[in-house]
């Protein structure tokens, strides 16, 4: 027996492809950037989490429309086997090293991390499915574009009827952390990956008419906190809010796009990538 495990990442994630082989496939890495320097406390404090509807813990159970959330701070998560993972970035997702001209500090991709993520979840096979294209941004100067912020990862044929989620130090030391035995349901198992401020976490996001917004032309208050992630000092672009998405032109190289209601309303915190 096999079924389909969904993944969604939302929030202040960046995606950073590992290659195998020098091929085109391998492990995708996506980093959780610890926020300490960038507005780490109060109402910007990001919090990484697991989480799954509490059907999943019951072999046949339904789906139940609660959510259950493990926390994820300071540990990592491995998805798939062997080094399979599709490794290519869509165009709702801006490369990252085009800016920067050098890839992420590779001790990030290792055992022992450091302190500058707070998570890591690691797909050894799959790839993306579709994404969140949020609203219109101004990426370069006059470069006008949408930025996901909600990521799809499928992983089709994983072996077996259950998933154990087993979360290991970043640090590379101490215990495993068991974080429960998960069924699908029909078929398919949907987990998210959250880093997103605590108001827009379940059980109680804030709604949409009461998120806090950004007036044309300001920047998301997070996004500075991936260019930490490239072993030093490197150029950095911001981007500036433009408005709806139906004022941005048409993207090539995108994603197939999230239902607008699957989307959440969360656009300040942004996700990223990193080309090979």
């Amino acid at each position: 027996m096999a079924f389909t495990l969904r993944i969604t990442f939302s929030g202040l994630c960046l995606f950073v492809p590992e290659a195998a082989n020098g091929g085109a496939t391998g492990r995708m890495h996506v980093l959780l950037p610890g926020m300490f320097g960038h507005h780490h406390g109060g109402a910007h404090r990001h919090v990484a989490a697991l989480g799954y509807d509490t059907g999943s813990l019951v072999q046949g159970g339904p789906a139940l429309g609660v959510t259950a959330l493990a926390k994820l701070t300071g540990h990592a998560l491995t998805f798939g086997g062997g080094d399979t993972a599709a490794l290519e970035l869509c165009g709702h997702i801006p490369d990252l090293k085009e800016i920067t001209g050098r890839p992420v500090d590779p001790d990030h991709l290792g055992a022992d991390v450091g302190k500058k993520l707070t998570s890591r979840v690691t797909m050894a096979a799959g790839g993306i499915t579709r994404v969140a294209p949020g609203v219109c941004w101004e990426w370069k100067p006059g470069e006008f574009r949408p930025i996901a912020h909600r990521v799809e990862w499928e992983i089709p044929e994983m072996e077996g009827d259950r998933l154990s989620v087993v979360a290991t130090p970043l640090d590379g030391g101490g215990a495993s952390k068991a974080l429960g035995t998960l069924f699908p349901t029909n078929g398919r198992l949907d987990l998210d990956v959250y880093h997103e401020t605590a108001e827009n976490l379940p059980p109680d996001p804030l709604p949409a008419a009461h998120q806090p917004g950004l007036m044309l032309g300001e920047h998301p208050p997070h996004f500075a906190a991936f260019y930490g992630l490239f072993g030093g000092p490197v150029p950095m672009v911001i981007p500036r809010y433009w408005g709806k998405l139906a004022d941005c032109p048409p993207i090539t190289n995108g994603c197939a796009e999230l239902p607008p209601d699957m989307g959440l309303t969360a656009f300040a915190c942004l996700v990223g990538g990193v080309s090979l």
